[in-house]
């Protein structure tokens, strides 16, 4: 059995190819970010934040539903493509940072956890489903997308991991959208206003 794939392993894939899961040219990649679009709803997002943006694709995709746009990974490699692709844009703010610890402090009204989840332990998700909520203004949204087929890298079962964090989530949201493909599941949970 593979080793769960870490933060070095990550950043060695990017340094090895730009684009290793062909987020640019593939037609699967296309169609799964415009299901993630979707689920982020049709209303213009003040500030949204994307973790685990890689190369920066789906943060190019998230510059037309946001006025300004956080993307953060935890591969400076990933990081440097995206600034690449991105160019300088003082809307933009691309960030180093590991998850969970390195969640930024202050809140968006969409958030995008896209696969992600199940390279993170246990704890961690556990962790992060947390600052997640706790950084979702009221009102805003949190769309989560993974992948549900068990593939050898991950740290934990690719399903399991998705529908324990949308639950974790669901403790303080509502969830208002979800799907399942025959690849990937995706919810969209909605913040409601803290008394």
């Amino acid at each position: 059995m593979a080793r769960s794939i870490n933060l070095d392993g990550f950043e060695n894939l990017f340094q090895c190819d730009p684009d290793p899961w062909d987020y640019e040219t593939s037609a699967f990649e296309a169609h799964k970010r415009s299901v993630l679009l979707r689920h982020a709803g049709l209303s213009p997002r003040g500030r949204v934040l994307e973790l685990a943006c890689a190369n920066g694709v789906t943060t190019q995709a998230l510059m037309n539903v946001g006025l300004r746009v956080t993307a953060l990974d935890g591969s400076l490699t990933a990081i440097s493509q995206a600034q690449a692709r991105l160019g300088k844009i003082s809307r933009l703010r691309l960030l180093h940072a590991n998850l969970p610890e390195g969640m930024p402090k202050e809140r968006f009204d969409l958030i995008v956890v896209s696969e992600i989840v199940y390279y993170l332990g246990s704890i961690a998700a556990r962790q992060l489903a947390k600052s997640v909520a706790n950084r979702v203004s009221p009102g805003g949204r949190v769309v989560v997308l993974h992948h549900h087929v068990n593939f050898p890298d991950a740290s934990v079962n690719p399903e399991h991991a998705h529908r324990d964090f949308v639950r974790l989530l669901r403790k303080r949201m509502t969830l208002v959208r979800s799907a399942r493909t025959g690849r990937f599941c995706v919810a969209a949970l909605v913040a409601g206003h803290r008394h």
